[in-house]
């Protein structure tokens, strides 16, 4: 025959199940943060291609085509692939220290929550 489940049984179990799923995206979520943070300027999306001066050049260049008035120096194409480079950059290290210090957050809290009520549902498993 069998055991019939109280609700705080139930609901324990639940919430186990969910804490394991929430830890399972946030070690995801973490990792890929940290591989983020190891190349900064191979994550996501940029306007102009960054991994060299010159593919940054001709990329830059090609959008001043419409304009024939005004073709920017070399000087000033290094300044700006220099400011837009260290731009994304930064932005990448943010974004990725903010992504691990919440995931870090959300997993500590997933595993309090995870033991307790995993310790709530033998408690009540064992009282019968």
């Amino acid at each position: 025959m069998e055991k019939k489940r109280k609700p705080i049984q139930v609901y324990a179990l639940i919430v186990c199940i969910v804490a394991i799923i929430t830890f399972i995206i946030c070690v995801s979520v973490l990792v890929s943060s940290i591989l983020d943070r190891s190349e900064p300027l191979l994550t996501g999306y940029s306007k102009y291609d960054l991994s060299s001066f010159e593919n940054f050049k001709m990329d830059k260049l090609g959008s001043f085509k419409e304009n024939q008035t005004y073709t920017p120096t070399d000087q000033e194409l290094r300044t700006a692939f220099e400011a837009a480079k260290e731009e994304k950059i930064q932005k990448v290290l943010h974004n990725s220290l903010t992504a691990i210090v919440v995931s870090s957050i959300i997993i500590l809290i997933s595993l309090i929550l995870f033991f307790s009520h995993w310790w709530m549902m033998r408690k009540y498993s064992n009282s019968e």
